[in-house]
């Protein structure tokens, strides 16, 4: 059952990529934005999004998530909005 909603999930954040891409709704800046960045963590722990924010450091954009993770721990996640990859 849990192998199936990671699939979906994974199928919907698919689709939204493609939404999100086109051009009505491309993002000025390239890179991940916020809210595919939430998904994605989302879709990595299980967990719920507690806090979820962007920020500038070093001349860059990351995206800093606070998540509760399913066994009751709670993480944050740093993304790279550039690159859309995890420190």
């Amino acid at each position: 059952m849990k192998k199936l909603r990671l699939l979906i999930c994974a199928l919907l954040l698919a689709g939204l990529t493609h939404f999100l891409s086109l051009s009505v709704f491309a993002d000025d800046q390239a890179g991940m934005t916020l809210d595919e960045a939430v998904v994605m963590v989302k879709l990595r722990t299980g967990g719920r999004i507690l806090r979820a924010e962007t920020r500038e450091r070093n001349g860059r954009r990351i995206h800093r998530i606070r998540v509760l993770t399913e066994d009751g721990h709670v993480r944050t996640f740093v993304i790279d909005a550039e690159r859309g990859r995890a420190r």
